[in-house]
C-alpha cells in the first residue's frame, strides 16, 4: 500500500463508526535483481557448504570403493621399409602408407584370432576378470565396478607415460617369433581354431576386446594400443602382447609370401638356362662360319673409328693452338716488339724474376746517379749489370719462341698421322658391316635371355637372403610400461563433480529455503503487506543479560536506542493529542511485546515520565517476573472488589520509578471484567493520572480479550517477531485487531539478529555506543 492511500486509510479509520477492515495483498513478486540473489545466497552459505562437504564425502568414499583400474599404451609405427640388402632402389622408392592403410592395420590388430592367441600366450582363462566362470570379487564390489558403465564420459583415455624401459616380457620383441609357436602357423592355427572356439573362449575374446583401445595418434601413421586391466602388471603385459602378436603376424604372412615366390622363380630359371645354351650356342656357330671372332667385329672397329675420331679432333686443336702461339710471337717480333709483351714470355718465370733484378738494378742505379757522376766506378758497374740482365731476357725470349716454333710443327705431324690411320678404318669398316648384321640379330636374342636369366638369379638369392632378415612393415617403437597411476576412477574429477553437484544442490536448498521463508526480515516487507509503518526494529539482547534493565544499564546501546524511536514512533502515531495509554500484543506468544513494554516503560520512567504499566495477559503473566515483584492482588484485585485500596495493588519499580499492575491471581470465570465497564474506567483514571500507560495483553491469536482492550486505548503497538512469525498469521491477528477498532499506531520487529540482518538489510544494528559512567556504575 503506498503512503498516500495509508494516510486515506487512517483517515477514514478515525471518522468512520463501521469497523475498518485491512484487505490482504497479493503477495510481492520475487525480485530478479542479481545482487539480492547473491545476498540470499550468502545468507545461505552455511547450508550450501554443508551440502558440497557431504557430497564430497559421499564422492570420496564412492571412489575408493570402486575398483581401480589401469591402462597401459605400447605404440607401432606402421609403413616402416624392411631392410632390402641386395635391392637399394626398392629401399628409396618405399613410400608411406595412407590413411586408408592405417585403418585396416587398426582392424588388423583387433583380430579375433590375433586376441585369442594372446588370451592363450598370458593365461588370460586363470584371471577372473577376463573369464567370467572364475569366481568374482564379493557382491558389493561388483555393484561398485559397474557404476563405471554408467560415466563412460570421466574415463579418458589418457596416454600411459612413456619410458625407455627394458623388456618386460619376450612379446616386446617384433623380431622374434612369440613363443607359443611358429610364427608362420600362427595365423593359419587361429583361422583353423576360430570355428571351433568355445562360447566361453569366445566370451573372453569378447572381454579383452572391450578392455582394449587401438587407434591412430592424429595424421600420423603410429597406432596407439591400449590395454586396461586391474593390475598395471597385467595391462603392460596385454598391450605388448597384442603389439607383438600383431608384428608377428606380418612378418609370417610376409614370409609364406616369399616361399612362394622362390619356388616359382626356382621353375622359371630352369627354364631360362635352356633358352640362354641354345641362343649363345647359335652365335658361335654363325661367328665360326663367316670367320668373325671377337677381336674383328664390327663393334671393334667400330669403336676404334670412334676412338680415332675423338683422337683427331684433338689433335686439330692443339695444332690450331701451337700455329696461334707461335704466329703471335712472330708477328709481333716483326712489329718492332721485343718480345716481352708475347703471353707465353709472360707466364714465364724465369722473365719475370729477371725482370724483376732489372727493376731492382734500374732503382739503385738511379740512387747513385743523384751522388756519384756518371763516370764513377759504381756508377760503370751497375751499369754493365743492368746491360748483362737484359741480354738474359732476349736470350730468353728467343729461346721460348723457337719452342713455339717446335711445339706447332709436332701437332702438324701428329694430326697427318691420326687423319691417314682413320682413312684406312673407314675402308675396313665397310666389309665388317655387311657380316654383322645377322651377327648382331643372334647376340641380341643370346643377351636378352642372358639378362633375363640373370634377373631371375638375383632375384632368387635376394629372396633367399631377404627370408632370412624377413621384418614387419611395422615397428614397435614404444613398449607399454607399467602405470604408476589408475586412469579409473578419475577420483580428483569425480570428488570435484561431487562437491560441485552438493554445492549445486546446496545452492538450490538455499533458494528453495528463502522462497519458502514467510517471515518478516525487513520493514518493507511488513509496510508492503500491512500498509502499517514500522515503529522500531529492536534487536535481540544476547546473553544472558535482562532485555529490561538494558535500557538502564545501557542507556544508549542499540536495543536502548530501538526503544527510543519506539517512543517517538507512538508520540507521533496522533498528530492532535499524544496518546496517554497504549497497548502492546502480539499474534502469538513468545514475540517479546511484554519484553518491549516493560523495556519502554523503564526508559520513560527514567527520562522522569509519570509511568504506568498493568499486565492484562492473566493466562500468562510476566511482567512480575521482569520486575521481580510479587504477583499478589494486582489487576485481578482492582476488577474483583470495590475496597481494595489503588496503593496497595501498585508497586514501584526502584530501579527506574516506574509503577507497576500485575495480573494478579484471575479466575478464568471472571475474564470477563477484562472488557467491562469497570476496566474501561481504570483505564482511563489511569490515563490522567500518569503521562503513558502501558498495557501488556495476550496475544491476539490466543485470547479474545485484546479486542475489547484494544478499544479502550489510545494506541495499539502490533509485535511481530524477527524472521519467526509468518506473514499469515502477523496479518491474521492485525486484521482482527483492526476489526475491533483498535487504533494501531504501527508495528513493532522484536528480537533482531543484529548479525543475520546484515545480509538482509541494508545497515547494521549493532552499532558501537560510549557508555556512560553512570551506566557502569548501574550494571
Amino acid at each position: 500500500m503506498a503512503l498516500p492511500e495509508l494516510v486515506q486509510w487512517q483517515a477514514r479509520r478515525l471518522t468512520r463508526d463501521r469497523p475498518a477492515f485491512l484487505p490482504m495483498p497479493e503477495p510481492a513478486a520475487a525480485s530478479t535483481d542479481f545482487v539480492e540473489t547473491l545476498r540470499k545466497l550468502m545468507r545461505q552459505r552455511w547450508l550450501i557448504a554443508i551440502c558440497g562437504v557431504v557430497a564430497a564425502v559421499i564422492a570420496i568414499v564412492f571412489v575408493l570403493a570402486i575398483p581401480p583400474s589401469y591402462q597401459a599404451e605400447a605404440r607401432v609405427l606402421v609403413g616402416v621399409p624392411e631392410p632390402r640388402a641386395l635391392d637399394v632402389a626398392s629401399i628409396v622408392r618405399d613410400s608411406g602408407p595412407d590413411s586408408e592403410r592405417v585403418q585396416s592395420e587398426i582392424y588388423a590388430v583387433e583380430s579375433r584370432d590375433l586376441i585369442a592367441e594372446v588370451i592363450d600366450q598370458l593365461h588370460l582363462a586363470d584371471n577372473p576378470e577376463f573369464n567370467p566362470t572364475l569366481p568374482q570379487k564379493p557382491g558389493w564390489v561388483r555393484l561398485l565396478a559397474r557404476a563405471r558403465a554408467l560415466l563412460p564420459s570421466l574415463a579418458p583415455r589418457s596416454n600411459a607415460a612413456e619410458a625407455t624401459v627394458a623388456e618386460t616380457t619376450s612379446t616386446t620383441d617384433p623380431g622374434t617369433a612369440p613363443p607359443t609357436g611358429d610364427p608362420a602357423a600362427a595365423p593359419q592355427a587361429g583361422t583353423a581354431h576360430d570355428a571351433a572356439r568355445s562360447p566361453l573362449e569366445n566370451r573372453m575374446v569378447d572381454i579383452l576386446l572391450s578392455k582394449l583401445s587401438v587407434s591412430a595418434l592424429g595424421r600420423s601413421n603410429v597406432i596407439s594400443i591400449q590395454a586396461e586391466a586391474q593390475q598395471p602388471e597385467e595391462a603392460a603385459a596385454i598391450a605388448n602382447a597384442v603389439a607383438a602378436r600383431y608384428l608377428a603376424h606380418q612378418r609370417s604372412d610376409k614370409i609364406q609370401t616369399a616361399q612362394e615366390v622362390e619356388r616359382f622363380l626356382s621353375d622359371r630359371i630352369g627354364e631360362l638356362r635352356q633358352q640362354v645354351q641354345k641362343s649363345e650356342q647359335a652365335v658361335e656357330d654363325y661367328r665360326r662360319a663367316n670367320g668373325l671372332f671377337k677381336g674383328e667385329s664390327a663393334n671393334v672397329t667400330s669403336q676404334q673409328m670412334t676412338e680415332l675420331n675423338t683422337q683427331m679432333i684433338l689433335a686439330q686443336t692443339a695444332k690450331a693452338e701451337a700455329d696461334a702461339r707461335y704466329n703471335e710471337a712472330v708477328a709481333m717480333r716483326k712489329a718492332g716488339a721485343e718480345g716481352d709483351s708475347v703471353p707465353d714470355v709472360l707466364k714465364s718465370p724465369l722473365i719475370a724474376a729477371l725482370k724483376e733484378q732489372q727493376a731492382l738494378t734500374e732503382s739503385k742505379l738511379s740512387d747513385l746517379a743523384g751522388t756519384y757522376g756518371p763516370e764513377h766506378p759504381k756508377i760503370i758497374s751497375m751499369r754493365a749489370e743492368a746491360s748483362d740482365i737484359s741480354k738474359k731476357i732476349r736470350t730468353e725470349i728467343s729461346r721460348i719462341t723457337e719452342g713455339l716454333k717446335h711445339e706447332a710443327s709436332t701437332a702438324d705431324a701428329r694430326y697427318e698421322a691420326l687423319r691417314e690411320n682413320f682413312a684406312k678404318l673407314q675402308t675396313q669398316m665397310g666389309l665388317v658391316n655387311d657380316k654383322s648384321i645377322h651377327l648382331e640379330a643372334l647376340e641380341r636374342d643370346a643377351t636378352v635371355n642372358r639378362n633375363l636369366l640373370a634377373s631371375m638369379l638375383g632375384r632368387e638369392k635376394e629372396i633367399v637372403g631377404q627370408k632370412e632378415i624377413e621384418q614387419a612393415d611395422a615397428k614397435l617403437i614404444s613398449s607399454a610400461a607399467p602405470p604408476s597411476f589408475p586412469t579409473f576412477p578419475p577420483k580428483t574429477l569425480i570428488v570435484f563433480l561431487g562437491t560441485l553437484g552438493g554445492s549445486l544442490v546446496g545452492l538450490l536448498a538455499g533458494l528453495v529455503r528463502e522462497g519458502a521463508d514467510r517471515t518478516f526480515r525487513l520493514g518493507d516487507q511488513i509496510e508492503e503487506i500491512t500498509g502499517l509503518p514500522v515503529l522500531a526494529m529492536v534487536p535481540r539482547v544476547g546473553g544472558s543479560k535482562s532485555p529490561a534493565l538494558e535500557v538502564l544499564q545501557h542507556p544508549v546501546s542499540p536495543f536502548s536506542e530501538a526503544l527510543r524511536k519506539l517512543d517517538i514512533g507512538i508520540q507521533m502515531a496522533d498528530l492532535a493529542r499524544t496518546p496517554r495509554s497504549v497497548l502492546f500484543s502480539s499474534a502469538t506468544p513468545g514475540e517479546g511485546k511484554s519484553v518491549l513494554a516493560a523495556s519502554l516503560g523503564r526508559l520513560a520512567a527514567s527520562h522522569g515520565r509519570h509511568v504506568l504499566l498493568i499486565d492484562c495477559d492473566w493466562r500468562s503473566p510476566s511482567l512480575h517476573k521482569l520486575f521481580r515483584v510479587p504477583n499478589r492482588g494486582g489487576l485481578a484485585a482492582l476488577l474483583d472488589s470495590d475496597t481494595v485500596v489503588l496503593e496497595e495493588v501498585i508497586k514501584r519499580d526502584e530501579a527506574s520509578g516506574a509503577d507497576i499492575i500485575t495480573a494478579g491471581d484471575l479466575d478464568p470465570r471472571s475474564a470477563h471484567r477484562l472488557m467491562s465497564r469497570r476496566m474501561q474506567m481504570l483505564l482511563d483514571t489511569f490515563a490522567k493520572n500518569y503521562d503513558l500507560v502501558i498495557i501488556d495483553s495476550p496475544p491476539v491469536l490466543v485470547g479474545a480479550d485484546v479486542l475489547s482492550i484494544c478499544r479502550m486505548v489510545d494506541k495499539v503497538v502490533y509485535a511481530v517477531r524477527w524472521g519467526k512469525t509468518r506473514r499469515e498469521v502477523a496479518f491474521d491477528g492485525l486484521k482482527q485487531i483492526i476489526e475491533a477498532r483498535g487504533q494501531v499506531a504501527g508495528v513493532v520487529l522484536s528480537r533482531v539478529d543484529s548479525k543475520r540482518y546484515r545480509h538482509y538489510g541494508y545497515g547494521n544494528l549493532d552499532y558501537e555506543y560510549p557508555r556512560p559512567a553512570s551506566s557502569r556504575l548501574l550494571s
